[in-house]
């Protein structure tokens, strides 16, 4: 819903409205008049955009971004209730994060590929393909198209370009693609996965194919994601939790700050950390959702870190662009052995008068340092407030609180509708 209000969004929305004609799926909070590809589109491009969305911790990938507005689209379609709408979801995470641990994320990145673009779409198209009733050789028809559809690239970080926040919009909205040609008879490829030119020998190094099977039907990786506290790369999450925590414990004060070095896992570090001088001097809020500089320097200067720090204000202020400038970021092997079941971070802030080192191993969010559901209803309200009313946002977090009752999912949908 926030995310609506986007300049990147808004070109989106333009440009979908154009070819999108006769629908009945709804883009939130925009309405009910888009085919269901183009509603997935929407919501998933729009579920990223803030870079607030969930994150599974072992397959580095953003799965909700992709999978529920599959969910919602196909649901609409459907009429899936809320028991159909949990099972295809618990499917779709667990397809798109246990192959995001079989490709290596590491070498998923190295390679320059996202994999919350590129895992999503099987995510997507498993839960979709579910709410459709796809019987086995459909849904294996639906992989191999999918195959056909793998996309990602990280090449955004160059310029801090728009095109991340279509990934998982893309993910879904060729899930829906998939699914119907399925459905239709289509044939697609067989061994999309594993096969000679299949995901897993094309778009990465070093796979573990055993992950992509490891605990099915026991494991359950919905379980294994971790909520966002704060709108930026997950991989700046630890540092940043470390900084709050030593300003709430009046342990420092930014004013004092004279050296920030922080050491990270080689996945993060060439996402947020280099090259140093760009990331301490970044552009626009794409970059700066990117910036392990620019989220600490705010966290130092301001003692919080929400949606409303990323501005070209604080772009601009000569304050933040001071402190930036302060903070190092480097790559440690060492942190690396225990990557990915692990996101460690050490960070050593130097002060006037002393010199703290912490280390945290796991982001607020994840199951190892939980939030609430109160924490996560209040996360909402901060999003939706403005477009929804509060009576309105009440009634969505009462159908969630119960999702196996749902009758029909259009009875959630409607309330995510902008109200006029």
């Amino acid at each position: 819903v926030r995310s609506s209000d986007l300049e990147s969004s808004r070109s989106l929305y333009n440009g979908i409205s154009t070819i999108s004609k006769g629908g009945e799926c709804t883009a939130i909070p925009h309405g009910r008049q888009f085919l269901p590809q183009y509603a997935a589109l929407i919501n998933g491009a729009y579920g990223h955009s803030l870079d607030y969305d969930d994150t599974h911790r072992e397959s580095s990938i953003h799965p909700g971004a992709s999978v529920i507005p599959s969910i919602f689209a196909a649901g609409e379609v459907f009429g899936a209730d809320g028991k159909r709408l949990i099972e295809s979801m618990v499917a779709g995470y667990d397809v798109a994060c246990k192959l995001g641990m079989a490709v290596n994320p590491a070498e998923h990145y190295a390679h320059g590929f996202h994999g919350t673009g590129t895992c999503g779409v099987f995510g997507a198209t498993a839960a979709a393909g579910m709410i459709a009733d796809l019987n086995t050789s459909e849904l294996l028809n639906a992989f191999g198209i999918n195959i056909s559809q793998v996309a990602g690239s990280m090449q955004f970080l160059e310029n801090g370009s728009w095109n991340k926040r279509l990934h998982p919009g893309f993910a879904a909205h060729n899930a829906i693609l998939a699914v119907n040609l399925a459905k239709s008879g289509f044939i697609g490829a067989v061994k999309p996965i594993e096969g000679k030119y299949g995901f897993l020998n094309s778009y990465t190094h070093n796979p573990d194919p055993e992950k992509a099977i490891l605990g099915l039907g026991e494991r359950y990786e919905l379980v294994f994601t971790g909520v966002k506290p704060y709108p930026c790369c997950r991989y700046i999450h630890p540092a940043v939790d470390i900084v709050l925590q030593l300003l709430k414990d009046e342990a420092i004060s930014g004013e004092e700050v004279e050296r920030v070095d922080v050491e990270m896992v080689r996945a993060g570090y060439y996402i947020v950390g280099h090259p140093l001088e760009r990331k301490q001097n970044p552009q626009n809020v794409v970059d700066a959702q990117f910036s392990m500089p620019f989220a600490l320097a705010i966290a130092l200067l301001r003692g919080k870190l929400t949606v409303d720090e990323f501005n070209n204000h604080n772009l601009n202020d000569a304050e933040v662009k001071r402190m930036m400038k302060k903070v190092n970021v480097k790559h440690s092997e060492e942190l690396d052995r225990d990557y990915p079941q692990k996101w460690p971070v050490v960070v050593t802030i130097k002060t006037k008068h002393d010199k703290l080192v912490v280390r945290k191993d796991y982001p607020k969010g994840e199951p190892e340092d939980p939030v609430s559901f109160e924490d996560v209803a209040e996360k909402f309200k901060s999003l939706v407030n403005h477009k929804l009313g509060e009576e309105r946002v009440n009634e969505v977090l009462k159908i969630v609180r119960k999702l196996e009752k749902l009758g029909d999912v259009r009875e959630l949908t409607e309330l995510l509708i902008e109200e006029k």
